[in-house]
């Protein structure tokens, strides 16, 4: 099939003022012939530059009306001048496309496709569904990422031999897509048998990894594998894009892009149709680390400084745990006998063992949580449990789900990636979620384990780590 384009090309450089500010970018924009019927293009932001082919796929897609008429955006990472006489230009391209960070995407988001747009008289649709990000390597690890984490304007994603390595956590996404909510992006992945094995891991068992996680989350995706050929084999071939674009702009007149569903341990705890939602009410009243005196000691376990504290209804204290660098919330387990305690400078929860008397013993590490890559507090800013024993952690990363057995199986944020600084279970039948960032409170129902249900019994050993 004869390859052609009829649009024209505008190339120039970008200096990063808001994010990442100095740092230089080369770009490269093509403009096809015609708009679409609103008079707006769609978007499609490529990486390391902009091959012909790619805008000649769209092209030939958008007169058949299998895609809309896109604007593509060629994007090379960028250089830093030297800021002294004599000094080497530095390249960023570590910076730009290989972090696990919200910091490029905002940077093309909110700063340099909007500046290009307005300085070439661009009209752009400002439809999440309109967007499309791509690229191959660490391209392709970039391209994710800018849908990742800014879901709310790209929503459509080509990756070539991704970049899920160990370079600066990127090796988190592929257990990150697994865990955590799936989003409304749908993605074409592919991956070659000759890729790169290096010091920081084998892009085809990346590649590998990335399909198989992105199949387990319910993404609307599609996949290919090249045997005998090599590293981003064909991201740039003409008739594999016309392919890989079909696949992403199937039915895109009629149908928004939604997440093709859950996995199987998020389909246990929340639905898709009753997502977070802002709330007038306020948060519900801690339950706080309580024992009610039935088994143990009546009292209230509270936390000063590095010290777990237990206080009596007389009001006389005593210090039952210490070790601890900054406690920051306090729960306590839905049996009665386990306390946990987040620690906002460590990166783990802890769980205590509670004595008749209401002392504290066997101190251990409950949960490993995770981390993005420029945390200002590893820890769990609030916590509470419900009746099956699982932990509401509420992180930087999210609120993250802890099994009894201190496995996390799956992660929630807040909408727009809040942080949230308090979680609580509370509302009918204490059945939903309370998350609090800011001024803002938010809830959403939870599928099972209310607070109130004590039918539902704690998860007795480890053993249903592969229920």
């Amino acid at each position: 099939m004869e390859m052609k384009l009829c649009g024209r090309m505008i190339y120039g450089k970008y200096t990063a003022v808001r994010h990442k500010p100095g740092m230089r970018f080369n770009y490269a924009i093509y403009v096809p012939p015609c708009t679409n019927p609103d008079g707006s293009y769609a978007v499609a932001i490529d990486h390391d530059g902009l091959p012909d082919a790619n805008c000649a796929a769209l092209d030939y897609l958008a007169e058949r009306g299998e895609a809309p008429w896109t604007v593509v955006f060629g994007l090379c990472s960028a250089s830093l001048p030297a800021s002294v006489e004599g000094g080497t230009e530095r390249g960023m391209r570590f910076n730009n496309y290989d972090l696990y960070s919200p910091e490029y995407a905002d940077l093309v988001v909110d700063e340099m496709i909007p500046a290009l747009a307005a300085e070439h008289r661009l009209t752009l649709s400002p439809s999440p569904d309109m967007h499309m990000a791509m690229g191959g390597s660490s391209g392709g690890i970039s391209a994710w990422c800018i849908a990742w984490f800014r879901t709310d304007y790209v929503r459509r994603v080509y990756m070539a031999s991704p970049s899920f390595l160990s370079m600066a956590h990127g090796r988190e996404f592929p257990a990150l897509m697994r865990k955590v909510e799936t989003k409304p992006i749908r993605v074409y992945t592919d991956y070659s048998e000759t890729e790169p094995n290096d010091y920081f891991g084998s892009s085809h068992v990346a590649g590998m990894e990335a399909e198989r996680a992105l199949k387990f989350a319910g993404y609307d995706m599609d996949c290919a594998y090249y045997p005998g050929e090599g590293h981003c084999a064909r991201c740039n071939d003409y008739e594999t894009n016309l392919k890989v674009y079909r696949f992403l702009w199937k039915n895109w007149k009629t149908e928004p892009v939604r997440p093709g569903g859950l996995s199987t341990r998020m389909e246990k705890l929340i639905s898709h149709e009753e997502p977070w939602r802002v709330t007038d009410e306020p948060m519900p009243e801690a339950v706080g680390a309580v024992s009610d005196g039935k088994f143990t000691a009546a009292g209230e376990y509270i936390a000063r400084g590095g010290l777990v504290i237990f206080r009596t209804p007389d009001g006389s204290e005593r210090t039952v745990a210490s070790g601890f660098d900054d406690i920051s919330a306090l729960a306590i387990s839905s049996d009665r006998w386990r306390l946990y305690i987040g620690d906002r400078r460590r990166g783990s929860l802890y769980a205590m063992s509670i004595a008749p008397d209401g002392s504290l013993s066997c101190k251990s590490l409950h949960a490993a949580l995770h981390l993005p890559i420029d945390f200002r507090y590893p820890g769990a800013y609030d916590l509470c449990a419900d009746s099956t024993d699982r932990i509401f952690a509420a992180t930087e990363m999210g609120i993250q789900c802890v099994r009894s057995f201190g496995i996390i199986d799956v992660i929630l944020p807040l909408p727009g990636e809040r942080v949230p600084e308090r979680v609580a279970l509370g509302g009918e039948d204490g059945a939903y979620l309370y998350a609090q960032a800011g001024d803002v409170v938010y809830r959403r129902r939870m599928l099972q384990g209310s607070r109130q249900d004590p039918s539902v019994q704690s998860e007795p050993l480890g053993r249903a780590y592969y229920d």
